[in-house]
């Protein structure tokens, strides 16, 4: 899932003030797995069974292929 979290880092100055909602911290895209919860960088996530998941998510869920004896 998406999350807009507010990342400001009290950058403001005397000489520089605080841009409120015009920051570009103020409102900054986190990535966060569905099944696991961790945070992702962006393009990490994919969606899969209805969910936005991590690769290793999916992995996790997905059956592996195991050579067959003939």
């Amino acid at each position: 899932m998406v999350k807009y979290e507010n990342d400001c880092c009290g950058c403001a100055t005397e000489n520089y003030p605080c841009l409120g909602d015009g920051c570009s911290f103020r409102h900054v895209a986190h990535f966060y797995c569905d099944k696991c919860k961790s945070e992702v960088d962006e393009g990490e996530l994919y969606e899969f069974a209805g969910d936005e998941m991590c690769l290793e998510c999916i992995k996790a869920i997905l059956p592996v292929v195991k050579a067959h004896d003939y």
